[in-house]
Formats: structure tokens, sequence, C-alpha cells
């Protein structure tokens, strides 16, 4: 005979597998690398994931988890993973996660992210159009954090100049060109460094938004990692 709670477990919500195996390579790699800035960075990440994992499943009127929903800690903790690999994985995993389990999924693979990663070869026509929009916005951020840095503002433009030759590759004979002049309320010497680093943020903002929308996993990938340079 089955009991009720048991068919209340049976037929009860069950952890997403896709969050699961992201929280579990995690923990192993806060547990196995001999780095200690990337333990803790992992062990936060996993945290982060096995909390989102509990938020998805939903909690009983007493404020506990489902036991259907139970992740018992004798579960096999997952294969560790290099920043590289669990970037991949990420992005990889990315799409069988929650919808609204996307932007955490990203901003991690930002903070883990390293390197290059190449621009799609064939894009579509939405990652050429959003490419556009970025493109021109950050035409107008290499503008701006150029009047900041006549107000004192201590600025870095190389990744945001570096964007724009890869969004222009990107875009060939399509590509927009930089306005001659751009119009803001712009700073004066009392509040130059905070417009600069609202400029970068917004552009941060930008990257990591398009990288949680798009359906293209290797235009993902080049977001996430430009995210990261900035």
């Amino acid at each position: 005979m089955i009991s009720s709670c048991a068919v209340v477990d049976f037929f009860g919500p069950r952890p997403n597998s896709a969050l699961v195996e992201l929280a579990q390579t995690a923990q192993a790699d806060a547990n196995t690398t001999d780095d200690s800035e990337l333990a803790q960075l992992r062990l936060t990440q996993s945290e982060e994931l096995f909390a989102e994992i509990n938020r998805v499943c939903g909690l009983e009127e007493d404020g506990m988890v489902p036991d259907s929903c139970a992740i018992s800690e004798e579960d096999p903790a997952g294969p560790s993973a290099s920043p590289e690999d669990a970037v991949a994985q990420l992005i990889e995993l990315a799409d069988d996660a929650p919808e609204d389990s996307r932007p955490l999924l990203i901003s991690q693979a930002i903070a883990l992210a390293e390197g290059h990663a190449p621009l799609p070869e064939e894009p579509q026509e939405e990652v050429l159009t959003e490419a556009t929009s970025l493109l021109e916005n950050e035409y107008a951020t290499i503008y701006g954090l150029d009047v900041a840095e006549a107000h004192g503002a201590s600025v870095d433009t190389e990744s945001h100049e570096a964007l724009t030759l890869e969004l222009s590759e990107l875009l060939g004979d399509t590509a927009p060109v930089a306005d001659t002049a751009y119009e803001a309320e712009w700073p004066d010497d009392s509040d130059a460094q905070a417009f600069a680093d609202e400029l970068v943020q917004a552009s941060h903002d930008r990257l990591s938004a398009a990288a949680t929308t798009t359906d293209d996993p290797q235009w993902r990938s080049w977001l996430i990692h430009s995210a990261a340079k900035l």
C-alpha cells in the first residue's frame, strides 16, 4: 500500500537537473582546487545554485523545501572543472535551466571567464541586429569616457575599443560608424569618475543581458567573455 506521504513525494516537484549538475560541479571545485580565491568563488557559486534549486522548487507552508526536492549529501558531488570548463558548462546548461535562473548562470560564467571566445561564424539576423545596437552603444561609451577623462576621471577605453573592432568585424560592410559627437548631461570635475564608472557598468550590463536572452551558444560565449573583460 502506498501512503499519502509517499504519493506526495513521488509526484512532488523535482530539482532542475541542470541546476543540480552545476551546483555539484561548483561544490566539487570548491573542495578540490588549490587556488584559495577560486575555491571561495566556487563555494559561493555552489551556495547560490543550491539556493536557486530550492527557490525553483518552492517552499512548503512551514517554509521547508519539499522532500521531493531534497538533495542528499550522499549524492555524488560531480566532477570538478577548470574555470574554462566551468564557463563552458554554464553556457551549455543555461538553456536547460529555468528561464528565470539564466541571469544567475550568466553572472557566474562572467565571474569565471578568462581569455577570449570567437565570434559566431554564421550569425543569425537576430545576432546581427543585437551586434549593431551594441556597437552603437560602445561608440557612445568611448566618447563619454573620453569626456570623463578630460574632467579628471581615470578611464580605460582599450577593452571598449577592442569590442568595437570585433563587432565591426562581425557586421562587415553593414557596421555603423561612430558619430562625430554625442549629447548627454556631461559631468564636471566632481562627478567625472562616477560618470565613467556608470558608463562601464552599463556596457557590462548590456553584454550580460544579451547573453541571458540569446539562443546562440557561440554568441552567448562571446558576450560572456567580453563582459568579463570590462
